[in-house]
């Protein structure tokens, strides 16, 4: 699997730049083909990205979905042009955020850590999950870092955050 053009590809999607055919044919056909096995596939230990910040461990699974999302949602459109791949995907992330708040007693919006929530930040944005109100859910997440609550008490990484946020909090 091609991590670092999924990464460029989730950007383009992300600054609601335009998808070339070759990107939309990797995000219908390659990708979901090279990940036949999500969710039981075995992300890279750690990426770098593009933009400077460095992820291992879990928050790179997060970010892997996240990416995902973004992307489908920008080449297949809103609903993943109905691609069972996308929407298992989507039901990951979104059931990993619900958990977060239902199980852990999370923040509601936020996932386990600061990266993963800062993965899950563009998501939110893009109101790319239809289980819960992304607007809502985003809301919650940019008062939680404005304030410096919850696991943002400390400032996070600030590539990740500028990557994931924009300076729009």
């Amino acid at each position: 699997m091609d991590y670092d053009r999924l990464w460029a590809v989730a950007d383009r999607a992300k600054s609601n730049e335009r998808l070339s055919a070759d990107d939309i044919k990797f995000i219908r056909h390659t990708v979901p083909s090279a990940l036949e096995t999500f969710p039981r596939v075995k992300p890279p230990k750690s990426i770098r990205h593009p933009q400077g910040f460095t992820l291992a461990g879990a928050p790179v699974r997060t970010f892997l979905k996240s990416n995902l999302l973004l992307a489908a949602n920008r080449a297949l459109g809103p609903r993943f042009g109905g691609s069972e791949f996308y929407e298992d995907v989507e039901k990951e992330l979104a059931f990993g955020i619900m958990r977060s708040y239902f199980h852990h007693g999370y923040p509601k919006g936020t996932h386990c850590c600061q990266q993963c929530t800062l993965a899950v930040y563009p998501v939110l944005e893009r109101r790319a999950i239809r289980y819960f109100d992304c607007a809502e859910q985003l809301q919650n997440v940019k008062r939680i870092i404005r304030d410096g609550e919850w696991r943002f008490a400390s400032p996070p990484n600030p590539r990740l955050l500028h990557w994931a946020t924009e300076d729009h909090l």
